[in-house]
C-alpha cells in the first residue's frame, strides 16, 4: 500500500523529481497493471519497494507498507532478506540480468540457498522443479546450460523461475515480454497469469503495451510524468477511459487506429 511516494534524482543543479506523489494499492491475490510511456516512473516506483533504485536516485517521501511494515524505512540488510522471499522481481532484460558465466542451475540455487538456507543438492533439485514449472523442456539438462545457450523466451522463463524461487507473496514483472516475438509473448503472459492463479500471489505487471494489459490484469494504473492519472478495472478502462492520456494510449493501438 503506497501513499504519496516521491522519488528524486540527485543532480549538481539540484534534485529532479521523477515520481511525484504516487498512490498504489495491490491486493492479495490480484493482478495489477502499471502502464505509461518510458520515463513516467513505472519501474522506479516498484524498484523503490525492494531497495534497488539506481545510484543518485532516492525515495524522498511517502510510505510503502507491505505486511504491516514500511518498506521505505527498512535497512538494506532487511530488504535483502525480503527480496525474493516476500517480493519477487522479474527484470526487463534477462540477458543482462542473468550472470553470463554461471550455469542456470547455480543461479537459481543461489537464490534458494540464500532465501531458505537449503543445502546445495536440495537447492539444485528444487531448481530443476522450478524450470519444469515454468515450462522449460528437459529441465534437469538445462540446469547445466549457460544463459547464451538459451533462446530469449527460455531466458525469460529462467528469470520467472528465479522470481518464484522464494515463493513470494507478490511478483513484480517489469516489461517481461519486451524483447520477445509475439508468439513467445503470449506464452510468457499465459504462464504468468496461470502461476498467479495457481499460487495465489499478487502480480504486478509493468508495461507500456495496452494489449498486454488487456489480456493479463484485473486492474490498471496509468502513470504520466511521474503521477497517477487513472486507476480502473481493466474492462472499464478500455470501455470508458477517464483521462485524455489514457484515451490517447488506447487510440494508439493498431486495431483502434484510423
Amino acid at each position: 500500500d503506497i501513499k504519496g511516494l516521491t522519488i528524486d534524482i540527485a543532480r549538481d543543479t539540484g534534485p529532479a523529481r521523477v515520481v511525484d506523489g504516487i498512490d498504489l494499492t495491490v491486493n492479495e491475490g490480484e493482478s495489477l497493471g502499471i502502464v505509461g510511456e518510458s520515463g513516467c516512473g513505472k519501474s522506479l516506483t516498484m524498484l523503490s519497494l525492494v531497495g534497488l533504485l539506481p545510484n543518485r536516485i532516492k525515495a524522498t517521501g511517502g510510505t510503502a507498507h507491505f505486511g504491516g511494515v514500511d518498506l521505505l524505512k527498512m535497512s538494506p540488510r532487511e530488504l535483502r532478506k525480503l527480496r525474493g522471499a516476500e517480493i519477487g522481481f522479474i527484470f526487463q532484460d534477462p540477458m543482462t540480468s542473468l550472470n553470463p558465466v554461471m550455469r542456470i542451475g547455480d543461479q537459481i540455487a543461489e537464490t534458494l540457498i540464500y532465501q531458505t538456507g537449503m543445502a546445495k543438492p536440495a537447492a539444485m533439485a528444487r531448481a530443476g522443479e522450478l524450470l519444469e514449472l515454468v515450462g522449460i523442456p528437459s529441465p534437469r539438462d538445462r540446469l547445466m546450460s549457460y544463459p547464451h545457450e538459451l533462446s530469449g523466451g527460455m531466458r525469460q522463463r529462467v528469470m520467472i523461475a528465479i522470481g518464484l524461487a522464494g515463493s513470494p507473496r507478490m511478483l513484480i514483472a517489469d516489461e517481461p515480454t519486451t524483447a520477445l516475438d509475439v508468439t513467445i509473448q503470449a506464452q510468457i503472459l499465459e504462464l504468468l497469469t496461470g502461476l498467479q492463479r495457481d499460487t495465489g500471489m499478487a502480480l504486478v505487471l509493468i508495461t507500456h503495451d495496452m494489449g498486454v494489459v488487456a489480456e493479463t490484469v484485473q486492474r490498471v494504473q496509468v502513470q504520466y510524468a511521474g503521477q497517477r492519472v487513472e486507476l480502473q478495472e481493466v474492462d472499464g478502462l478500455f470501455e470508458n477511459p477517464h483521462h485524455p492520456y489514457t484515451a490517447a494510449l488506447l487510440a494508439a493501438l493498431p486495431e483502434r487506429a484510423t
